[in-house]
């Protein structure tokens, strides 16, 4: 992680919008969940943003819970990519760092269709 002059780090700073390639329309908004293995996989809530490395088709049953994936790896014609559009779920994908970057329980907002990734201010008390 990068420090600016402030001394924010990246991860810490609500306005960064991270980058990545549109690989699966739709905007949505949710909890991000970091996945590292298969072993990490029954922590995978319905609503979660999956944010992994890359994926395989033993990770396909999580595109059925998440309500958006976001990876490290991957282009259109990816696994993540093509499962994301036939599960319907938005997918960014080529997020460089996505998994040091961001932490889980943080609250994104996954646009698929323009490829960025950013975390969803919460004022306390108003809905989320």
């Amino acid at each position: 992680m990068s420090t600016d002059p402030a001394g924010t780090t990246r991860a810490d700073r609500s306005d960064e919008v991270l980058m990545g390639m549109g690989a699966s329309p739709g905007t949505v908004s949710g909890p991000a969940r970091t996945v590292h293995s298969i072993d990490e996989f029954p922590a995978v809530e319905p609503g979660d943003v999956l944010i992994c490395r890359t994926t395989d088709p033993a990770w396909t049953p999580l595109f059925g819970v998440a309500a958006a994936v976001v990876t490290e790896t991957g282009g259109m014609l990816s696994h993540a990519a093509i499962v994301a559009r036939e599960f319907g779920i938005p997918a960014v994908l080529g997020v460089t760092d996505a998994l040091s970057r961001i932490r889980t329980g943080t609250t994104l907002e996954v646009n698929g269709t323009q490829g960025t990734v950013r975390q969803k201010l919460t004022r306390p008390g108003a809905p989320s």
